[in-house]
């Protein structure tokens, strides 16, 4: 028997993906200071503003950050509290 069920598997490789990149990364740490609108995150992250929309949905849909609408703004916060310790666990050396 496998320690991962078949949507485990799938949802940590997604997960890994959404990961590997370096300005998703910063933006996680961008939100790790609470929520913010898209253009506040680009420009905390050193982007602009449709690359951070872009890697914005990415993360969404790895079920990583979530989303609101407030009027024709959007506004992104990280879906969970254990994500951002997790990642430091990541950046930890020795791992």
């Amino acid at each position: 028997m496998s320690v991962f069920s078949d949507d485990d598997i799938d949802l940590i490789a997604a997960r890994s993906r959404a990961l590997g990149d370096a300005t998703r990364v910063r933006i996680l740490g961008v939100l790790s200071r609470g929520e913010q609108a898209v253009g506040q995150i680009a420009e905390a992250a050193g982007t602009l503003q449709s690359t951070a929309s872009k890697h914005l949905q990415v993360l969404f849909h790895a079920g990583l950050v979530q989303r609101r609408r407030d009027a024709s703004t959007v506004i992104y916060w990280i879906a969970t509290d254990r994500l951002v310790p997790w990642l430091r666990a990541l950046a930890a050396r020795p791992l």
